[in-house]
């Protein structure tokens, strides 16, 4: 159980923390002793965590916006990188993926990657056909790729 102050808007993890009565004796490290709960009350409410939200892409190319715990997928989106945190995030995704399928569509082939003598790797792209005109997918293969000239 967590409580919030309601003057300050502290949040404590636990009623551990409080001591209603203690007729033990028994020493206890407090923040403030309250003698009702009448008189805890007046200084604390119940705190409930606000529900983290994310983000998924539909089947149909739909941003979704999905509460933390309540889709019975989560952790399988999370799986394929299909988890956003933010929308912004989720739409850079999508318009990536419509990307690469237009560039698909006007003929790119994604062939084997290769790995440099510095250790880092190049995918070699090619065309199908006779490739399209530069500026037909300048926007696109820097979208999907990244990168300047």
């Amino acid at each position: 159980m967590k409580l919030r102050n309601k003057k300050t808007g502290e949040i404590l993890g636990s009623l551990g923390s409080f001591i209603i009565q203690n007729p033990n004796g028994i020493n206890c490290e407090t923040i403030t002793k309250y003698d009702s709960l009448a008189e805890l009350n007046e200084e604390w409410e119940d705190y409930k965590e606000p529900k983290k939200h994310y983000f998924t892409i539909d089947d149909d190319g739909v941003l979704v916006c999905r509460t933390a715990g309540d889709f019975l997928n989560e952790e399988l989106c999370r799986q394929i990188g299909n988890y956003f945190e933010t929308r912004e995030e989720a739409e850079r995704a999508l318009n990536k993926l419509k990307a690469l399928k237009r560039l698909k569509d006007k003929g790119l082939v994604i062939g084997k990657c290769v790995r440099n003598q510095t250790g880092t790797y190049s995918v070699l792209l090619s065309w199908d056909d006779v490739p399209p005109v530069r500026k037909d997918v300048d926007a696109d293969m820097r979208l999907v790729f990244g990168g300047e000239d």
